[in-house]
């Protein structure tokens, strides 16, 4: 017995047959791929041989480098890379954008790698975890032959993964307000001391205290801060006049950038007590006072009366 097979049934098979093998030459075939995503600023002061290494990028960062490698695994040479990586949330780019552009202008032969540089701000408030970035990479395939080289412009998307940290590396311990209770237009001082627990110096360290509750922020320049030795802060601060009774907080905020320029914030609050102004009772002395003085005119004024027959004091001790 003959089955017979109809042409669009003989048609679906050609096409699953053709389509499985361009799904699998495709997933063959990746032409680029991200080799490492690392952020990465200067060593060279203490680790000889080096130009970079790995540091962990932490919410608040400005500036920081993300240095990408990309490898060729395709069979030809390619050039002309151009790269943009797209930021969501809490990444965006130095004007504010959310998507980042890199180049690399020279050619990678097959099975070379090479890396391109990002520079990336994170959101202050961001959570520590690993992000999934797409980056769309455009660039030029070689192809040469009979005396002429052809460039074929093509484009791929790739997966990268950017991880934030909780590390800090500036720190900020024993930091108290006082007095913890104030009351509007009350003055408080706010002190503690930064510790650097990275590798290099932090440049241009700087003490912001803000709050809504304060006639204004206080900023305390502190400078260099070497690594492993405290630096002590203080700033005084006023409460403004018309702030109502209650529990407020009081934000110190340190930046300082390391030796690549990288801006790095640390953060933490503190909380202040405003109370209701008291008011006074009058001056229990005042009244003791006017008391006595009308007790030492009656005195006085029977004294004239008896010695001097006045009937009344005169007009300049009435």
């Amino acid at each position: 017995m003959r089955t017979r097979v109809g042409a669009s049934m003989l048609g679906l098979v050609v096409f699953l047959v053709i389509a499985s093998q361009l799904l699998t030459a495709s997933s063959i075939q990746t032409p680029i791929d991200v080799v490492s995503a690392a952020w990465v600023t200067s060593d060279a002061s203490y680790e000889t041989g080096r130009s970079y290494m790995e540091i962990e990028a932490a919410p608040g960062d400005r500036n920081i480098r993300f240095r990408i490698t990309i490898q060729n695994l395709s069979n030809t040479t390619v050039s002309g890379v151009v790269a943009n990586l797209n930021l969501p949330y809490p990444f965006w780019n130095s004007t504010g954008g959310n998507n980042a552009r890199a180049y690399y202008s020279g050619s990678i032969s097959p099975g070379t790698s090479t890396y391109t540089d990002f520079f990336l701000n994170i959101d202050l408030a961001a959570k520590p975890g690993e992000y999934r970035l797409k980056m769309t990479l455009n660039y030029l395939e070689t192809a040469s032959g009979s005396g002429k080289t052809l460039y074929f412009l093509k484009s791929t998307e790739v997966t990268v993964p950017a991880v934030v940290s909780s590390t800090r590396y500036m720190v900020i311990y024993s930091a108290l307000l006082s007095p913890t209770t104030t009351v509007p237009t009350g003055n408080i001082t706010i002190s503690g001391n930064l510790l650097n627990t990275g590798k290099v110096s932090a440049q241009n360290t700087n003490v912001t205290v803000t709050s809504p509750i304060l006639v204004r922020p206080t900023s305390t320049i502190i400078g260099q801060v070497d690594p492993n030795v405290p630096r002590p802060f203080s700033s005084s601060v006023q409460v403004k006049r018309d702030v109502t009774p209650g529990t407020y907080s009081i934000s110190v905020s340190v930046s300082h950038a390391d030796s690549m320029g990288t801006n790095h914030i640390t953060q933490i609050n503190l909380n202040l007590v405003v109370q209701a102004q008291e008011s006074r009772p009058p001056s229990v002395r005042t009244k003791q006072d006017s008391g006595i003085l009308s007790l030492l005119i009656e005195i006085l004024q029977n004294l004239m009366h008896v010695f001097l027959g006045l009937a009344e004091m005169p007009s300049a001790l009435s």
